[in-house]
């Protein structure tokens, strides 16, 4: 198994560099053919939506049909799939996608609250979200 980085990722994904787009295309391809698997960490999914948003100024919607792409592709492997999609299903209809990853990543390790002192975060999730 090989993991991407998220300079991979967006590179692929925006074909801003030709050359190393190829090379991660080239690194896909031969994963693909040899029947291996490449792994997309969480944390370099939060950080790929960060430089889409912000740098390519990408929408919710094309950022989330990228990563549900990720996730139905039979070579990439994203640890919590089930906690991504559901962070995906809330980013769609706002939100950041950081902080819905966080939420859901919490909850599945089964933690009680989440402590933060993020106002937005405390609103959105009352009943976990607190700085108490």
């Amino acid at each position: 198994m090989i993991a991407l980085d998220t300079n991979a990722i967006v590179r692929v994904l925006t074909e801003d560099d030709v050359v190393q787009s190829k090379k991660v295309q080239a690194v896909i391809s031969q994963a693909e053919a040899n029947g291996r698997k490449i792994l997309i960490l969480s944390e370099v999914l939060i950080e790929t939506v960060w430089v889409l948003e912000s740098v390519y100024h990408c929408t919710h919607e094309e950022i989330s049909m990228l990563i549900k792409n990720f996730l139905v592709a039979p070579t990439f492997y994203l640890p919590n799939s089930t906690v991504i999609r559901k962070a995906i299903k809330q980013y769609e209809i706002g939100g950041d996608f950081a902080d819905l990853l966080i939420v859901g990543q919490a909850k599945s390790h089964q933690a009680e609250k989440l402590f933060s002192f993020d106002r937005k975060l405390q609103n959105r999730f009352p009943d976990f979200v607190t700085e108490n």
